[in-house]
């Protein structure tokens, strides 16, 4: 939603406060709802004047009175019989006020067209009778009118500045405020931020002078905030928006409650505050909630009023005649007047049952198309929020990676240290919990692809036993502190070597593993894994976890694997997020299996899941990359981060590769230039110059040499990119050491760019 549809409310609150003027205190100071026949006082055609001047003024104020309470039935019953006797009175005041309503009322149903026409029909009956008063809301009226149609924006500019003038005259102070204030508003919609400034000094001036009444202030440093953000000044944005939010919070005033967070939420998506935005965004989200309900609401109003109200017409009109020829009937005595009566009567209850239904069938047809063009918006505005939210986890996946790879990295190379051999299993354990990191925030990234069915499953052979032996060791602070006993039980036919999504099965033992840990003190938990079905090919293993901690009660098992839902215990300093168990349960379905629970309060817990592997004999393994072709070749590293920068060359030192450093994309073309190399790692988000651009200039001069691409951000959202701008190959940060040696020696030996290009 831009910013003039979000404006779009309060805009016409502030006109319709300009062009009912004093109407709008009577209306405050009649909450009741009375039959407008019980308060009119009663006229005849030998009527005077003056008793027409009080009825219409009577009908004036019960018609803004339902008008403020939306009940616009009732206000267009009377409309037509308003404006002729408005015209009858030969008040221009009147006119001017009975248009002001009905026209009003026909905006808030969607009657451009009839409201319009009302308007300017009210202008020039105001025009003849050289009323200033009623000549100023009637341009108003039209201003109103024109501003709903985008390509009549600087028509609404025109028609203020020249009510300014006779505002001046009348030393209006109320309508110059407003009149100033939704200059400064349009402005700012057009992206005028100085014509906008000049707007809200004038607006300031005549605040002043009207003494400040909140609602009032609130729009008018809303303005300020607006025109602070078209200037790119974002911490004076704010002030003026908490100012907003502190004036219209806990009051009726919701329209610019909302405006005052909207801006709040752009000026800090301007500073990047991505946690101040995650605040906002849940306020935002509950008022925004309120005032969807409420222009359900009026929608639902609208389309009722369009449907009854000439239903109604008729019905008054059918009562009208029914009354007279009663009176007749009465005064008469005339029976063959009855009959008549009685025939037209019918006639008319025929006529306006037909004329119902027709008006029925349309207005049910244009509500269809009014409903198709929602929904096209709604749909637009998924797109739009999808793409947001894309960028958001793009950016969030890049910072996240990013000191990851500098984890992963140090405590590789530190385990290729025999001065350290002491500490290798620590060190294992220390990069297994940053992989492991690595891949919840993969999962979690990707959220999106595992409920479309496009979570890709990476396959990799693995050993059993100690896949299992780590991941428990790295519960081993939390299984001493709670005073627990881990045992393993492992059937004796289950394979030593399985090849399968290890780090989806890590995921899922980590998750049912460690909520275990967590809820269970002094107590035993239970892994066992039993293999069903071997064939030397494949295996069926079921996974077994069983703990005797405090248990589930029967009447939550069924939501313990929606999303944020968290089980009460006594340990409420270990609750999590909540999205253990939703993972586990979607990465299942993912893999067509299942999982099921078993609990009993006091007795504890017990998982229960199924997975098939493929079997793989020993001789299998992994295969070792030749790393010693490595040795002596050179290879440009160019990388702004300086963690980053020490990983990889450590890395590349370990094989004696000697290695030059880039600080930017624009360093690395002139080193280039100047030297050869036989391998270029290129990082793509980096200052100065990115490494799109810098790999755009190598190509034109230089061909040949492989260049890598490294990177933090999500590969499919930038492969194409990356490939089309002459980069062989790409490296996912924080990489596999044994992975990113072997891309390296590939790259070197042959050529992959053609074949990774397709892939792109």
């Amino acid at each position: 939603m831009n910013y003039s549809t979000k404006i779009l409310p309060l805009l016409a609150y502030l006109f319709g406060v300009c062009t009912f003027g004093s109407l709008e205190l009577s209306s405050q100071n009649n909450n009741a709802s009375e039959s407008l026949s019980e308060v009119l006082p009663n006229i005849s055609q030998d009527s005077t004047i003056a008793e027409i001047s009080n009825h219409v003024e009577t009908m004036v104020n019960w018609m803004t009175t339902e008008y403020y309470k939306s009940n616009y039935v009732e206000t267009l019953i009377y409309a037509e019989k308003g404006l002729y006797l408005a015209k009858k009175s030969q008040n221009s005041k009147y006119i001017s006020e009975v248009s002001t309503i009905v026209g009003n009322t026909m905006l808030r149903i969607n009657d451009t067209a009839g409201a319009k026409k009302i308007f300017l029909k009210a202008l020039e009956e105001a025009k003849i009778a050289n009323d200033s008063s009623a000549i100023l809301k009637s341009i108003g009226n039209l201003a109103n009118i024109y501003y709903y149609s985008p390509k009549y924006k600087y028509k609404t500019v025109e028609k203020y500045r020249e009510s300014i003038k006779i505002a001046k005259k009348l030393k209006d102070t109320s309508r110059l405020f407003i009149i100033h204030h939704n200059l400064a508003r349009i402005f700012n919609e057009l992206k005028m931020p100085d014509s906008s400034k000049h707007q809200i000094a004038k607006t300031q001036k005549y605040l002043d002078l009207i003494g400040n009444p909140p609602h009032y202030k609130a729009s008018h440093l809303h303005n300020y905030g607006r025109m602070y953000l078209l200037k790119n000044e974002p911490d004076k944005a704010i002030e003026k928006f908490e100012q907003t939010i502190a004036i219209c919070e806990n009051t009726e005033y919701v329209e610019a409650l909302i405006e005052g967070y909207e801006g709040y939420k752009e000026a800090l998506e301007m500073k990047k505050d991505y946690k101040g935005l995650y605040d906002i965004n849940k306020k935002l989200q509950t008022y925004n909630e309120k005032k969807d309900n409420d222009i359900a609401k009026n929608i639902t109003d609208a389309v009722s009023a369009k449907i009854n109200v000439e239903r109604y017409k008729d019905q008054i009109k059918a009562k009208e005649l029914e009354e007279k020829l009663l009176l007749q009937k009465a005064e008469r005595k005339n029976i063959l007047l009855i009959l008549i009566a009685g025939i037209g009567l019918f006639l008319i209850l025929v006529l306006v049952n037909t004329y119902f239904e027709h008006k029925k069938k349309k207005a049910l047809v244009k509500d269809l198309k009014e409903k198709n063009k929602q929904f096209l918006m709604a749909k637009e505005e998924s797109e739009r929020l999808a793409k947001s939210k894309e960028k958001f986890f793009a950016t969030v996946s890049h910072e996240l990676r990013t000191p990851l790879y500098g984890v992963i990295g140090l405590s590789s190379i530190l385990m290729e240290n025999e001065e350290l051999k002491k500490h290798e299993k620590d060190l294992k354990s220390l990069k297994f919990s940053a992989n492991y990191l690595l891949a919840l925030i993969n999962d979690l990234l990707q959220m999106n692809k595992i409920d479309n069915k496009s979570f890709t499953k990476e396959e990799a052979v693995f050993n059993l036993k100690e896949l299992i032996n780590t991941i428990i060791f790295s519960f081993e602070y939390i299984k001493l502190q709670h005073g627990n006993d881990i045992r393993i039980s492992i059937s004796e036919n289950s394979p030593e070597f399985l090849k399968g999504n290890s780090v989806m099965l890590s995921q899922i033992l980590m998750n049912l593993i460690g909520n275990a840990c967590k809820f269970t003190e002094d107590g035993l938990i239970e892994i066992i894994i039993d293999t069903m079905s071997n064939n030397n090919e494949t295996a069926q293993l079921n996974f077994t976890i069983r703990d005797n901690g405090p248990g589930i009660e029967e009447n939550k098992l069924k939501g313990i694997f929606d999303e944020f839902t968290q089980i009460n215990s006594h340990n409420n300093k270990y609750q999590g997020t909540g999205l253990g168990l939703p993972i586990v349960k979607k990465l299942l379905n993912q893999s067509g299996s299942s999982i099921s629970v078993e609990s009993e309060v006091g007795k504890g817990s017990t998982f229960k899941f199924s997975l098939p592997f493929k079997v793989i004999e020993q001789h299998e393994k992994i295969k070792k990359t030749d790393t010693t072709l490595l040795a002596q070749k050179r290879i440009l590293i160019v990388e702004d981060n300086r963690i980053n920068q020490i990983v990889t060359k450590k890395i590349l030192n370990t094989e004696h590769v000697n290695s030059d450093l880039a600080k930017n994309g624009e360093e690395a073309v002139n080193m280039v230039k100047n030297s050869n190399y036989d391998l270029i790692l290129m990082d793509i988000n980096m200052p100065i110059k990115d490494g799109i651009e810098a790999t755009k200039e190598i190509r034109v001069f230089n061909k040949t040499t492989p260049i890598i691409a490294l990177t933090a951000v999500e590969i499919e959202s930038q492969k194409h990119q990356i490939f089309e701008s002459g980069m062989n190959d790409i490296v996912l940060k924080p990489y596999d050491i044994d992975i990113f040696k072997q891309t390296i020696i590939e790259n070197i030996l042959t050529d992959k760019r053609k074949v990774l290009k397709k892939l792109g």
